[in-house]
């Protein structure tokens, strides 16, 4: 269980009312919206949302690895049934990581959404820095929505009504059942609330720059992302453009340095933080329990010369990754780094034009830091978007991109010859049984 900070630990209270987002019965506690009276409880909330994203089912752990272990970069060698599903690819609707991971993003949500609606109203003449807060807040809750999007919506049609449910509004003492009606939106309203808690994120916070936070910077470059799924190149172009000629960053010279530090580095947009005190539960399953192996698939398309070779290491009879391979889990988790961003600039660059070429020197930038040569130029956009996931794979592996890039990118069925009703994880059978006007996505059971 994660070591909460002495300031998280005097709000405790509104601490729980913000995270159980998705209980059913109510907890015993302070009325949300009557515990957030000044700028230090809003400080402590704001932390409750970051250490609600490094649980296990978030980004300390399975988020992180569960879209290698869905597709085909990584291998499941435990015992425990959820694992070994994402790994088979067919997710049942029992499944306890899909069922934990939605609830945890909506926990998320939930303690965005009191900070949004409440921090305005503060009266504390030394809260100078509710602007911040407050745009932390909504970055936080789009990068959330778009997590969960991401797992189980259609996140790449843009027509499909199969979006997420938008709870924009903290849900007072945690009762769920107050929102008895809750209902899917399309793709294409989630993704608008997405972008709008962005651009709202960076009008507030222009200016803020801190690695170890949803600051400025990452806020940019998560609608940089969000924009390239979005099908929006131009503006994805543009966003990432800004954060590699104009951000504070730039690329370590060798790929191994990110994560041979616990630190940020001057790669890093936004690292989510552990420590020895506060750790992730990465190297657990990547390491000490011998779950999360590396698939030979992954290490066999590392090109000869491919510096990122070292990025793994044999033991015990498999591959691992060295990126998570500090024993105290403090291992930071590069939820956005500058290398992500040439990837992205490339991919808008070429889908913006539809010219194969218009994206390659982002791609050799890439390839040169790993020791590789440059590519020739290509034929057409089918030879681009193969070279697209190669250096995507290489480069972004075990760091949460694989299953969604084979899915966005039109790869999925071939590369990993399952059904396409499957590029989707079911909603969780738990949700379908408190909400009768959730509707399941195509071809999974509702009950």
């Amino acid at each position: 269980m994660k070591k909460l900070s002495i300031l998280l630990i005097t709000t405790l209270a509104v601490f729980l009312i913000s995270c159980d987002v998705l209980d059913t019965e109510p907890q015993a506690s302070l009325d949300a919206n009557t515990a957030l009276t000044d700028g230090a409880s809003a400080q402590a909330i704001l932390l409750g949302a970051y250490s609600r994203m490094q649980v296990t089912p978030y980004y300390g752990a399975h988020f992180t690895l569960s879209p290698d272990l869905a597709a085909d970069n990584a291998r499941y060698q435990g015992f425990f049934d959820s694992q070994l599903e994402v790994n088979s690819g067919s997710v049942p609707i029992s499944n306890l990581w899909i069922s934990t991971a939605w609830v945890n993003m909506y926990r998320v949500v939930n303690i965005a959404n009191l900070l949004i609606a409440e921090v305005p109203n503060v009266t504390d003449d030394a809260f100078s820095t509710r602007d911040r807060v407050l745009g932390e807040a909504y970055a936080i809750r789009a990068l959330a929505y778009f997590d969960l999007l991401r797992v189980f919506g259609y996140h790449f049609d843009i027509a499909s009504p199969y979006g997420m449910p938008l709870l924009l509004e903290p849900i007072e003492n945690n009762d769920f059942n107050l929102i008895p009606d809750l209902e899917r939106s399309s793709v294409a309203a989630t993704y608008q609330q997405i972008l709008s808690d962005l651009n709202t994120a960076i009008g507030l916070m222009e200016g803020y720059v801190n690695n170890t936070v949803m600051s400025y910077w990452g806020a940019v470059a998560l609608r940089a992302r969000v924009n390239l799924y979005a099908g929006n190149y131009g503006d994805a172009f543009d966003d990432a453009d800004d954060v590699i000629e104009n951000g504070p960053f730039a690329l370590v010279e060798d790929v191994q340095d990110l994560f041979d530090t616990t630190s940020p580095t001057s790669e890093s947009i936004f690292d989510l933080v552990f420590s020895d005190q506060d750790q992730s539960a990465l190297y657990v399953f990547t390491f000490q329990r011998d779950e999360y192996n590396v698939d030979p698939d992954l290490t066999d398309a590392i090109e000869p010369d491919d510096e990122r070779a070292g990025l793994f290491v044999f033991e015990r009879g498999s591959d691992r990754p060295v990126k998570w391979s500090n024993p105290n889990n403090a291992n930071n988790v590069k939820v956005l780094r500058l290398g992500e961003m040439f990837l992205i600039r490339s991919e808008a660059a070429v889908f913006d034009t539809n010219d194969p070429n218009a994206g390659l020197d982002d791609l050799n930038e890439i390839r040169d830091r790993a020791g590789l040569d440059d590519l020739d130029p290509f034929a057409d956009l089918d030879e681009y978007v193969d070279a697209l996931l190669q250096e995507r794979r290489i480069e972004l592996n075990y760091e949460g991109h694989r299953f969604f890039d084979l899915v966005r990118l039109d790869r999925f069925e071939d590369v990993l010859n399952r059904d396409a009703f499957r590029r989707a994880f079911p909603i969780p059978r738990d949700e379908l049984q408190i909400q009768e006007n959730l509707v399941q996505n195509p071809n999974y059971p509702t009950e």
